[in-house]
This record gives structure tokens, C-alpha cells and sequence, in this order.
């Protein structure tokens, strides 16, 4: 099964240095362009579906994380890793909170932003590690499990593991609760139990703290 990637940039060149890197994702890989929110709406209005859409916040047509919020929106079921050359805190927070996988500075080497998109295709998240590294991110005590860990080392039970997958996509309760066929109730309570888990106590810092611990998942989430 192929890997299907859309690169949404208005700048050449970033596109055809992202596309290099996500051309090293996998021996088969559909890579598809848009320079603009209109250009990638029309692209996901298509057959194809998506696994992953790298996104610059900068375009002609969307202002600031417009363009991801509307992305999220439309099509939740896919990761969106936003690639920018801003890097403040405040930047990145709002991305996060708008559902974002990850977080490429346009500034990365092509070996750091293949690590990025990698690490978000395997479930997990991806910030600059002088963002994650950040106290302000966060405001409780991470777990003590080494970087890079199994997330089942945090004590998550399988059900919670799955939570924790869709929770790191961006997906609110209702999305969680649909896609795992549970009742509203109950996905609360495993959303509970994994910030717990990681120490925090908003989705947001969940987030961060899986981006600062480089949880990896064992097997790819599957595909819906």
C-alpha cells in the first residue's frame, strides 16, 4: 500500500525540497502539490486519500493557522505536520491546540525533517527539540520512561494506547469516540487516564510531552 503525501507550500523550491524528503518516506510513495488552501482543497476533494498533508503557514490565501484550522475541520482524519519559519512559542502552541501533528522550522536539515514526517507517520509527535526541551510547555512532572519509549511503558491499557493515538492526530472527543465505537463517557475517562500517564493536564501539553519523550509506537495506526 502506497504512501500518499500532500505538500502544501507556495514557495518551488520548499516544495521541491520537502517532496525530496517525503520521496525518502517509503519505496511507494504519491506525492501530490498545492500552493495554495484553494489548490489543496481541491486536491483532497479528489479519489485519493490522504495519509499526510505538510503544511506552510504562510499562504496567499490563508492567513496565520487559517489554513490548518480548515484543513482539521474538512478532513480530520488526517495528519498534518505544519512546516514555518516562525518558531515562537505562542506559534507553535496555536498549531497544537488547532490539532497539529508536528511542527517542522523551515530552517531543518533535510535529515531532521525526514525524522519529523517519520515520527508522524508512526503515531507520534513532532516538535523542535529546542521547543519541546522548553519548561514553559508544560507545567507538571513528565513520566520517568526513556526517550523514545513504547507508549505501554507509560501502564496504558490497549484501549487507552488507541486513545493516545488519536488524541496525538488532533481528533476531539466525539471524533475518538466514533472512530473507536465507544461512549462519549468512556473515551473521557481514557483521555483522563493518559494525561495522567504523561504528567499534564491539557491535550495541548499532552502533545508536548510526547514530542519531548519521542514516543513510538510498535505497529503504524491504521488506516481508516
Amino acid at each position: 500500500m502506497s504512501l500518499k503525501v500532500l505538500i502544501v507550500d507556495d514557495h518551488p523550491l520548499m516544495r521541491g525540497a520537502l517532496r525530496i524528503a517525503a520521496e525518502s518516506l517509503s519505496e511507494a510513495v504519491e506525492i501530490a502539490m498545492a500552493g495554495t488552501l484553494a489548490e489543496a482543497l481541491a486536491q483532497l476533494r479528489g479519489p485519493v486519500a490522504h495519509d499526510l498533508i505538510i503544511l506552510d503557514l504562510t499562504l496567499p490565501d490563508a492567513r496565520g493557522i487559517e489554513a490548518l484550522q480548515r484543513l482539521r475541520d474538512l478532513h480530520p482524519e488526517i495528519a498534518v505536520t505544519v512546516i514555518s519559519g516562525d518558531t515562537e512559542r505562542s506559534t507553535i502552541l496555536r498549531c497544537l491546540d488547532a490539532g497539529a501533528c508536528g511542527f517542522i522550522p523551515k530552517s531543518a536539515s533535510h535529515e531532521r525533517t525526514i525524522t519529523a514526517l517519520r515520527q508522524v507517520l508512526t503515531g507520534g509527535v513532532y516538535l523542535p527539540p529546542e521547543a519541546a526541551a522548553r519548561q514553559d510547555f508544560a507545567t507538571m512532572q513528565p513520566p520517568s520512561v526513556p526517550f523514545g519509549a513504547d507508549p505501554r511503558q507509560l501502564g496504558l491499557t490497549e484501549r487507552q494506547m488507541d486513545v493516545l493515538r488519536l488524541l496525538l492526530q488532533g481528533l476531539p472527543n466525539k471524533l475518538i469516540c466514533r472512530r473507536l465505537e465507544l461512549a462519549e463517557g468512556t473515551v473521557k475517562v481514557h483521555v483522563s487516564a493518559v494525561l495522567r500517564a504523561l504528567g499534564v493536564r491539557t491535550r495541548t501539553q499532552a502533545v508536548v510531552a510526547a514530542a519531548r519523550l519521542g514516543l513510538k509506537f510498535r505497529d503504524p495506526p491504521e488506516k481508516h
